[in-house]
């Protein structure tokens, strides 16, 4: 098995990076129904296809795992938040290609893209009941802080999460 981290190409692959993204927040909607009791209308695929030309801007970064064998196992974005801030978004490894390293290699090159960016600060949310995730983000340096401005958590949920945020050094 072998497995690609690369930057997405929107125009070919906006309907399959739909997918991964609706069957991410589909499964995550439904944890939050088990674990917490929490109801929320479900993912509508045009719209989040529609949602991908965010990723259009510079600003921003859409990265996708892909395995030469099973397509697209994976997806990642970031976004600049403010000045210096950007946010992991969408961080998502279909269920099959878990533990096997895929997390780490897009959380690694997003970490990388930040700094080009020339971000200093690197934020990100997981839902509370997303343990592997949150041991992921600790082994990369990540510590857990308040909500932070731009999140698009309501706050009415903010509770049933989790916020992280880490420096970046620059490489000299």
């Amino acid at each position: 098995m072998s497995i690609v981290v690369r930057s997405a190409d929107l125009a070919t692959e906006a309907d399959e990076i739909a997918k991964l993204l609706v069957d991410y927040l589909t499964a995550a909607l439904e944890e939050l129904r088990v674990t917490f009791g929490i109801e929320d209308s479900p993912t509508d695929v045009s719209a989040t296809r529609a949602s991908l030309r965010t990723y259009e801007d510079p600003s921003t970064v859409l990265l996708v795992a892909e395995d030469e064998a099973h397509g697209l196992v994976g997806v990642a974005g970031l976004r600049t938040i403010a000045p210096g801030v950007v946010e992991v978004k969408r961080m998502y490894v279909v269920p099959d290609f878990r533990g096997l390293r895929v997390g780490a290699q897009l959380l690694d090159r997003l970490l990388d893209e930040a700094e080009w960016l020339g971000a200093s600060t690197v934020r990100l949310d997981t839902a509370r009941f997303m343990a592997d995730a949150q041991g992921l983000y600790r082994s990369r340096g990540f510590a857990e802080r308040a909500a932070y401005p731009g999140s698009e958590i309501p706050p009415h949920l903010q509770q049933y999460w989790i916020f992280f945020e880490r420096s970046i050094e620059p490489t000299p």
